[in-house]
């Protein structure tokens, strides 16, 4: 809804304004009247309104461009005047009427000016077939005004011509005689009134000059003021420039020009250094007759190149056994406000044999050293600018052979000097002294210079460091050389020395010794060494014997005797300077052993943390550590250790492997030897004596607690007819050492434990010679056991070294069930290594079933027949 709203307002305001443009007319209920539709801009407007309907006391007022300017109440008529200050504009007379306003009637007025003068001016080329004429007006009259040009001869009227709009008109040459001259008139009209104005034209007055061209700007030498190198196609013609800067767009500036020759100009004023300008060149006959302007011309000025000359000096050194000596030529560079423009590089340049040599440094050099011979006398020095070049500054090579004597040298205020000096071989007649250098230095490379006038005896000087050593030199500059210099050493500030001399000991006599130490290096120095102190400390306890302090003398040496018991002792050696005492040197060690002199001991010296000893005690036990890691994690490998094992026993006697029965572990063995059991009366050598009763243990039939058949090439094969069980409560302890573990035999555990245990070839016979019953149909089975039942029920290992050394672990009724289950049906290969002393009565009852000659001994109290497998 507001939409539609807001089209309809737009559309009334439209026909509102159009309703004064023509667009439709107004229907006016009455009359509006003006003193002019056309009025002169500035004056006044008389406005008079009258509506048709005569009605007392209705409010009348005019509109001017929309607003209210006066209002009224009238019956049918008003009137008012109004000031025109618009070139365009409507008035509009209203009357309210049952609090609508109605419209009375309007008009759309102009206002302007009257045509004033012009200028006309016609013009045309040397080879053009065309005049051509512009006409201009002098004011804006803001109405339709037209110029009627006609051009008169002496007699009659001639051409006659209306102007365009934009007051460019084009006249055939060939209907103007070139010899004559015309009158032409130009007659402006409008609304508001009219102008004439007249001018002279001639065809050979108005044949203006081809328009010349900007080959090259240059500029001289450094030089701000450029030089135009143009061209024209006529001559005798003279030339004016104007210019601005580029891409700024300002007014143009005509720039005051004079002719060097033919096709060069010089500008007279000087542009600003590094800026792009533009410039344009025309040439005239007159001074209204002109070319056009020449193309744009852009030219970037160069920056100011220097104007002064650098401020050089040089370092001369003995010469060679060639005749060249070293000149280190320095130079300080210029700062930002000497010149403007790019630095390019550094020129030196000298004579030698008539002919000048140049050498070219980079921008960023600072001194530059050459090989001269001795006949060269000056170097001279310039720095070259995208700007130019500076005058060149000579050093002198040649010494006078006289110089100046230094009066004063004290440190001042801050770190700074004061230096002031005496001329004795000078008197104030002599011209030559030009001025003087001060030179001072802390090194080779880092020199500094400040150059005086001839009037100076004295300055200060700045830029000095504490604690560093200058080298301070003073030279006087003459017409025809530099004197020799007048030499000294001084420190702004003394600090106190870095560190301490190295000293020495030797032995002189008995307990005399002589002490010796170094000067200490420059840079340590800090200051001037007054003295020494040397510090004499006993070695075991660090106790002070005696300190001395020397004065700075040469040799630097002490005597000193050692006035108590003969024994090692330590000297430090601390530097003094005027800041203080600087730190203890690095401590001298004199080694006496009892009843001798220090002799040769004594200059053994103390030396530095024994990096070197301590070096070699880690490369030793990095060496050593290495194949012992490495022999380490080889021992984790089971073939590794295999191997190892038989090599062993290659070397060594078989009975040295050979596992052996432990009987004092044997609960059998305990029983013989316990007293307790003594009513059961004397046993004989064949009987065994009786054992403790033991609990008996029902077996399911699935059970199999015995030890498997191991399969032996002298073994044969016996068919089993029959399975009897018989309760025998013998168990021989023995050790396992997959039950210590608490963990369950695998059979590949199992496996192994048969590759690691020795190959021993054991027979039972001679453990069982002393009983009475024949156990010929008992098999002798060679190798050895992994597993077996001891007496106390528990399921055991034996392994050739670990189980010689731990003890048996309890294990549950459940798991050494189901351990002794896992074990007979895995192991297939065991055989017997020992055996404990059984009684014969236990024999014989565990030796009345129907087969016994498959049937390995069972010493946990089961007998169990097994089927011999057949043999691989």
């Amino acid at each position: 809804m507001d939409f539609f709203c807001r089209v309809l307002q737009v559309v009334l305001l439209l026909l509102f304004n159009c309703k004064f443009c023509g667009c439709y007319g107004i229907v006016c209920a009455g009359k509006l009247t003006v003193d002019s539709n056309i009025i002169l801009f500035g004056s006044n407007l008389t406005v008079h309104c009258k509506s048709s309907i005569e009605r007392c006391g209705r409010r009348f007022a005019i509109d001017f461009n929309g607003q209210t300017i006066f209002e009224t109440t009238s019956c049918s008529t008003i009137q008012t005047q109004i000031a025109i200050n618009q070139t365009t504009f409507s008035v509009l007379c209203k009357v309210k009427q049952d609090d609508k306003w109605h419209i009375v009637c309007g008009q759309d007025l102009k206002a302007g000016y009257p045509p004033g003068k012009v200028k006309f001016n016609c013009v045309t080329h040397r080879h053009s077939e065309y005049v051509n004429c512009l006409l201009t007006a002098t004011n804006v009259t803001y109405l339709d005004t037209n110029y009627i040009v006609t051009f008169n001869n002496k007699t009659s009227q001639f051409i006659k011509h209306e102007m365009p709009e934009d007051g460019h008109v084009s006249f055939p040459r060939s209907v103007f005689d070139e010899t004559m001259t015309y009158q032409i008139h130009v007659r402006g009209r409008n609304a508001l009134g009219e102008s004439n104005s007249t001018f002279t034209f001639s065809v050979w007055d108005s044949v203006l000059p081809s328009t010349p061209e900007i080959e090259n700007i240059t500029f001289e030498n450094g030089s701000l003021s450029p030089t135009i190198h143009w061209k024209s196609s006529e001559d005798s013609l003279k030339p004016s420039l104007r210019f601005r800067r580029a891409h700024y767009m300002q007014d143009w500036g005509m720039g005051n020009i004079t002719e060097l020759h033919v096709g060069t100009l010089l500008m007279q004023e000087a542009i600003k250094p590094m800026m792009s300008y533009q410039f344009e060149l025309r040439v005239c006959v007159t001074s209204v007759n002109c070319s056009t302007w020449s193309h744009p011309y852009n030219a970037t000025s160069p920056g100011i190149a220097p104007s002064h000359k650098l401020d050089v000096w040089r370092v001369i050194k003995d010469a060679d056994s060639h005749g060249l000596q070293n000149v280190t030529v320095f130079w300080k560079p210029y700062t930002s406000e000497d010149y403007s423009g790019n630095l390019l590089e550094y020129k030196l340049s000298y004579k030698e044999d008539g002919k000048v040599h140049e050498v070219m440094c980079s921008a960023h050099a600072i001194h530059h050293t050459l090989q001269l011979p001795l006949g060269v006398a000056k170097v001279n020095v310039c720095a070259v600018t995208s700007a130019g070049s500076s005058p060149p500054a000579h050093v002198s090579l040649i010494y006078t052979g006289k110089a100046p004597i230094i009066t004063y040298l004290t440190p001042a205020a801050g770190v700074s000097m004061y230096l002031a000096w005496d001329l004795p071989y000078y008197s104030e007649a002599v011209k030559g002294v030009l001025g003087f250098v001060v030179q001072w230095q802390q090194s080779p490379v880092h020199l500094q210079w400040k150059r005086l006038g001839k009037d100076y005896n004295s300055t200060f000087l700045k830029g000095f460091k504490a604690g560093v050593l200058y080298n301070i030199s003073l030279y006087i500059e003459e017409a025809n050389g530099v004197s020799n210099p007048a030499f000294c050493q001084v420190y702004a500030k003394e600090e106190s020395p870095l560190t301490g001399p190295d000293a020495s000991i030797t032995t002189v006599g008995e307990k005399l010794f002589l002490i010796q130490w170094e000067q200490l290096d420059q840079e340590k120095q800090r200051g001037f060494i007054t003295n020494y102190t040397i510090y004499i400390q006993r070695h075991r306890d660090k106790r002070l014997i005696e300190n001395k302090t020397v004065p700075n003398i040469f040799p630097r040496s002490f005597n000193w005797e050692l006035m108590g018991p003969q024994e090692s002792f330590d000297v430090l050696i601390s530097a003094w300077n005027s800041a203080g005492e600087g730190p203890k040197g690095k401590a001298v060690t004199c080694y006496c052993q009892k009843n001798l002199m220090c002799g040769d001991i004594a200059k053994t010296y103390q030396l530095l943390p024994d990096r070197t000893t301590d070096g070699m005690i880690a490369g030793f036990c990095l060496a050593a550590a290495v194949p012992m890691v490495i022999l380490a994690n080889l021992m984790y490998l089971k073939c590794v250790r295999q191997r190892m094992m038989k090599m062993c026993m290659s070397m060594g006697v078989t009975w040295l492997f050979e596992i052996l029965p432990k009987f004092d572990n044997s609960n059998a063995i305990k029983l013989l030897k316990d007293d307790s059991y003594s009513p059961w009366g004397p046993l004989t050598e064949d009987i065994d004596p009786p054992l403790t009763p033991i609990e008996e243990v029902s077996l399911s039939w699935e059970r199999q607690d015995s030890y498997p058949t191991v399969l032996h090439e002298d073994v044969t094969e016996t068919p089993v007819v029959g399975q009897i069980f018989i309760d025998c409560p013998y168990k021989p302890q023995l050790l396992n050492t997959s039950l210590q573990t608490g963990e369950e035999t695998t059979e590949e555990e199992v496996k192994e434990d048969e590759e690691d245990q020795f190959p021993l070839l054991v027979s039972p016979s001679h453990v069982l010679h002393d009983f009475s019953l024949d156990f010929t149909s008992i098999p002798v089975i060679h190798g050895h056991l992994n597993s077996f039942l001891a007496m106390d029920g528990k399921l055991r290992s034996l392994n050739v070294l670990g189980d010689l050394l731990s003890n048996p672990l309890e294990v549950s009724d459940k798991e050494e069930e189901e351990t002794r289950m896992e074990t007979l049906g895995d192991v297939g290969q065991s055989s017997f290594t020992s055996q404990s002393i059984l009684p014969n009565d236990l024999l014989e009852s565990c030796l009345r079933g129907p087969v016994f000659n498959s049937i390995p001994y069972s010493p946990q109290g089961v007998c169990h027949s097994f089927p011999m497998p057949e043999e691989v």
